[in-house]
């Protein structure tokens, strides 16, 4: 029969009574000594503790402040078409091949274009088919080529080979400007030849030859030094020409005497009452040899001059260019203007998104030699 002191729990029984025996013989000055000594403990490690949380609440600030600045922005959703949506990093991209053309961006009004322009890229694309634009890869590299294939001089001859890797070269030189891969390039020239096949298709409508109007005007800036008072006294006095000469500005469309040539109707649509007249407003039209009051419109001050009335004219390239551009600036404002009324069209953007892409730009725009940020040159 086993010995019942032989059982496995008799070392675990001996063990709790030799500590129960040790501590019974343990004087009250000891407990008075071991609490001192937890004390001290506590207090040497407190500062660690403490030093260890604040660390971690640094840590965790510097990690949302990180995560709200460079993290979310990139990632926020700018716009969206049926589904496809842009971030605001795609924007930067954008605005950035701008910045690489040019050496610099016009941050006043580029940002909400360029994002109105991504919108518009991608109506057209999901519209294409039903529009019947059909732009493959063929034509995309023919467009490339156009861009970057080097020229030769009628009658040189050249060789092929070096001609290609001239053209590879142009290339990566181009891309590395702009910060653009080769397929992202591909993709925006994409856009830009279905945006040129529609701009020749809503323009094929219009007959060669329209009735028109010869003018010429004297376009102020809106904020200029020279005001359209001081215009209107100065014409009591001298020709319609020479004060065109001292004090217009031009939008590509009048030569420095201030004269425009024959006008179409639809070509000028804020001065076009003046030109034409409006049965519906009951407004005539300006007089053959008369000049009209300043006209401020959102393009300038004109003050125009109308030298002959309606006549049928072959429409110019210049007017006809000048049409059919207004007529793709409908069809896309249209259909924006449709998507965001229905909803599969949408547009976000904020005072603090539109921060976030100006600071980006700011890292990236090249410095001026006074350490300055070159800016856009207006457009006249």
């Amino acid at each position: 029969m086993a010995n019942p002191r032989s059982r496995s729990d008799a070392a675990p029984r001996i063990a709790f009574w030799a500590r129960w025996r040790r501590n019974s013989n343990r004087s009250p000055g000891g407990d008075a000594a071991q609490k001192q000594d937890s004390r001290e403990r506590f207090h040497r490690r407190a500062p660690w503790v403490v030093g260890s949380f604040l660390i971690l609440v640094i840590v965790a600030v510097l990690a949302a402040g990180y995560k709200d600045k460079f993290w979310d922005p990139p990632r926020a959703q700018a716009g969206s078409v049926r589904g496809i949506t842009f971030s605001m990093g795609d924007l930067v991209q954008r605005i950035r091949v701008v910045q690489g053309i040019t050496g610099s961006a016009d941050l006043t009004t580029l940002p909400f274009e360029y994002l109105q322009s991504l919108l518009h890229a991608e109506i057209l694309r999901q519209e294409s088919e039903s529009l019947n634009i059909n732009v493959d890869d063929e034509f995309i590299e023919q467009a490339v080529r156009v861009q970057h294939y080097p020229k030769t001089q009628s009658g040189q001859t050249s060789d092929p080979g070096q001609l290609d890797r001239e053209y590879r070269n142009n290339l990566q030189i181009y891309l590395a400007r702009t910060g653009l891969s080769e397929q992202e390039y591909r993709g925006i020239l994409e856009e830009t030849l279905q945006r040129q096949v529609l701009y020749f298709q809503l323009g094929a409508d219009i007959p060669d030859q329209v009735e028109q109007v010869e003018v010429a005007w004297i376009r102020l800036e809106l904020n200029g030094q020279i005001t359209a008072p001081e215009v209107i006294a100065r014409l009591e006095n001298e020709s319609f020409a020479e004060i065109a000469q001292t004090v217009s500005v031009s939008a590509g469309y009048a030569d420095r005497s201030g004269y425009v040539g024959w006008v179409p109707p639809g070509a000028f649509r804020e001065i076009g009452d003046l030109l034409f007249g409006n049965q519906k407003k009951g407004q005539r039209p300006l007089d053959v040899g008369a000049t009209s009051r300043p006209l401020f419109t959102e393009d300038g001050i004109y003050i125009v001059h109308k030298i002959s009335g309606l006549e049928l004219r072959e429409m110019t390239n210049v007017m006809g260019a000048r049409v059919d551009n207004l007529l793709l600036e409908d069809w896309q404002r249209e259909k924006l203007r449709q998507g965001t009324s229905e909803g599969w069209a949408k547009m976000t953007f904020n005072s603090d998104l539109y921060q976030w892409v100006a600071d980006q730009l700011d890292v990236s725009a090249p410095r001026n030699a006074s350490g300055g940020i070159g800016s856009q040159p207006a457009q006249r």
